[in-house]
């Protein structure tokens, strides 16, 4: 199976296909369509739900132990943004590189500040996670939300959004005095800022699952192995470096992206006429994933 994050995008007609898609167009045209509504979601965040796990709290099983004070962690996401004349356009996550020394650069620039919270970022290997002593009430968006869109200008959901808000425009002052010499010689987009999502409890029993997937996405390989994978999880910028042009494509495959889910399978009747990328007869997410959890697992 395939699964492709930010693969439908908004136009007049309420969706289409990514640009990055064009070199299978004519491969997917093919297939029969379900559509469905979903929460968006990145590839590590789709990869949790196929396994029906937190995201988050996969990734803090990562490290042997957390502090014992720790009660709450964070999935920590990295970015860059623009800025425009009135608002903050973020780098689509899947054009946005990052390594194990851009990691551990970062936690050992922003630790100091956090630590006056209760707080500490870690790693593992490129994946970073944040603990926290006191549990914060907020409940931002996925970043699937907000990649290659604009920044919220506004808190969070939550008693505690607006602290949170603070807390990370802070750290994008921090990061826009200094950033790790390995990017500017590399010449890769500054780090601009980091987005918290996925709060969950700690600590807590994590189910010991695990499907071997194919990706490029920096945090979900640290989460998987990739090796005789039959689940390719990826967005739709990095797709190019999983799946050759003219290979044949697996036998089911989801496009996702603005509350969208299309899934395509091979159909034994011929498809006829212009393709049409527009959701109809909509079913629900609860469907969807019962359906696929069943293929993977």
């Amino acid at each position: 199976m395939l699964v492709v994050s930010q693969a439908l995008i908004p136009n007049q007609d309420g969706v289409t296909l990514h640009p990055d898609l064009v070199l299978w167009q004519q491969q997917l045209a093919t297939r029969k369509q379900y559509w469905f509504q979903v929460a968006d979601r990145t590839p590590a965040e789709w990869y949790a739900t196929l396994l029906g796990l937190d995201v988050t709290a996969l990734l803090a099983s990562q490290f042997e132990a957390l502090p014992a004070e720790v009660r709450q962690c964070w999935s920590v996401t990295p970015y860059h943004a623009q800025l425009t004349r009135d608002s903050i356009r973020v780098y689509p996550q899947g054009l946005f590189p990052w390594s194990r020394e851009d990691a551990a650069w970062l936690c050992a620039t922003l630790n100091p500040l956090l630590a006056e919270e209760g707080m500490a970022l870690l790693h593992a290997d490129v994946a970073l996670l944040l603990s926290c002593r006191d549990p914060l009430d907020a409940r931002p968006l996925s970043f699937a939300a907000i990649s290659g869109k604009m920044l919220p200008n506004r808190h969070h959901e939550g008693a505690d959004g607006g602290r949170l808000n603070r807390l990370m425009a802070e750290i994008q002052m921090m990061l826009h005095q200094q950033q790790p010499a390995s990017r500017q010689q590399s010449g890769s987009v500054a780090v601009s800022g980091i987005w918290l999502s996925n709060p969950t409890a700690w600590p807590q029993v994590v189910a010991e699952k695990q499907v071997a997937v194919a990706t490029r996405n920096p945090c979900l390989s640290a989460l998987v192995e990739g090796r005789n994978a039959r689940l390719v999880i990826s967005e739709a910028e990095r797709l190019s470096e999983l799946v050759k042009v003219g290979a044949e494509l697996p036998k089911q495959i989801l496009l996702t992206g603005e509350g969208y889910a299309l899934l395509l399978k091979k159909s034994l009747l011929p498809t006829f006429g212009k393709p049409s990328w527009c959701p109809r007869r909509v079913r629900g997410e609860a469907e969807l994933i019962s359906m696929l959890s069943g293929c993977i697992t």
